[in-house]
């Protein structure tokens, strides 16, 4: 099921990529009038968290700080693939995944099978050289 949950992903990415472009995801959100703020520190009581989606009002949040740690930690584990991917880009893209789900229901779908849609959609969606979920074990 996990590797129908890519292939969603991929299939959903298609939609926004004319002629193969690959738009900036914050410019995507803009035209989908999804807001993006960004602030500094998560919750207290998710201290970890890195993005998150909001329907009402449509917004995606993205938390610096747990950003720019995750940045150190690529560098530190000298992870090259990477280092030159958009750290922001690619969290606004995997949360405009859950803007675009909230509004189509792309069917039965666990948490985790969601997760990796997202995560197949930002890799897609921005052209990354390694799987967006191998970002949190660098964190640990």
């Amino acid at each position: 099921m996990a590797q129908d949950a890519v292939a969603l992903g991929r299939r959903v990415t298609r939609r926004f990529m004319p002629r193969g472009l690959r738009p900036k995801p914050s410019d995507l959100a803009a035209q989908m009038k999804v807001e993006v703020v960004l602030l500094e520190a998560p919750p207290l009581a998710q201290p970890l968290l890195r993005s998150e989606y909001t329907s009402t009002p449509p917004r995606i949040t993205i938390y610096t700080d747990p950003i720019n740690t995750l940045a150190v930690a690529i560098h530190a584990n000298q992870r090259f693939d990477m280092m030159r991917c958009d750290l922001a880009e690619l969290h606004i893209a995997h949360e405009l995944f859950h803007h675009l789900e909230s509004g189509q229901r792309f069917g039965p779908l666990t948490r985790e099978e969601l997760e990796a849609a997202a995560h197949s959609f930002a890799k897609e969606l921005l052209g990354a050289d390694f799987e967006p979920e191998e970002l949190s074990g660098l964190l640990g």
